[in-house]
């Protein structure tokens, strides 16, 4: 993200941290909603798949391109020092914390897009669809590739739909404890701490 230490956060800054955040508040409801309503038979259900299903798929991809686009921009952009009253253990530890979070921003949609490339039709299951709004990028005239060729959920190879879906899982878990940290951290920062960590990504420079 881009800043300067003299002014803090600039828009571009503050507009990728909180639309990414607010991606990601809505796109992991979407996204157990779609676990949740996989099996429903009733149309209400089915409806309800579909619609989470096209939720959790398109703002997977735009928060994948919009880190891609974030992580370039912190490296060709200086950034606001660490507040004063920070200790160096402090420092580290959010460095840590925002560097996983970054990681994790890059391997849940990875993870998310290679789950549904590798699984194809067999064993009891329909080969998936990957949604970008109301289309199947999987589909005849969609533009989405398979970055895992697909096989059956079952078939004897490393490669499958199960390893990619357990990366998801275990990687949404361990996203969900660093953003606490990462929350509590800045919430320590400005409440303790009165410091203006939190001030200068919602407001920038003063």
């Amino acid at each position: 993200m881009g800043a300067s230490a003299a002014s803090g956060w600039n828009r571009i800054a503050r507009a990728l941290h909180w639309g990414t955040a607010l991606a990601v508040l809505v796109e992991v409801p979407a996204g157990f909603i779609m676990s949740w309503t996989y099996a429903a038979r009733d149309p209400g259900g089915k409806a309800n798949h579909i619609l989470s299903s096209q939720i959790h798929h398109t703002l997977g991809l735009f928060v994948l391109l919009a880190v891609v686009f974030r992580i370039a921009w912190r490296l060709t952009h200086d950034t606001p020092p660490p507040p004063a009253t920070s200790s160096r253990f402090e420092v580290v530890l959010a460095a840590a914390v925002q560097g996983l979070l970054y990681l994790l921003l890059l391997a849940l949609p990875l993870s998310g897009w290679a789950a549904l490339s590798s699984m194809a039709a067999g064993a009891g299951y329909p080969a998936p669809e990957m949604w970008f709004f109301g289309t199947d990028g999987f589909g005849p005239h969609g533009f989405i590739p398979h970055i895992v060729p697909p096989v059956a959920w079952n078939a004897p190879v490393l490669f499958k739909y199960g390893l990619f879906a357990r990366i998801h899982v275990w990687g949404l878990w361990l996203g969900g404890g660093l953003l606490v940290l990462h929350i509590a951290g800045a919430f320590k920062q400005h409440f303790i701490a009165r410091s203006d960590v939190l001030i200068r990504m919602w407001k920038g420079g003063q």
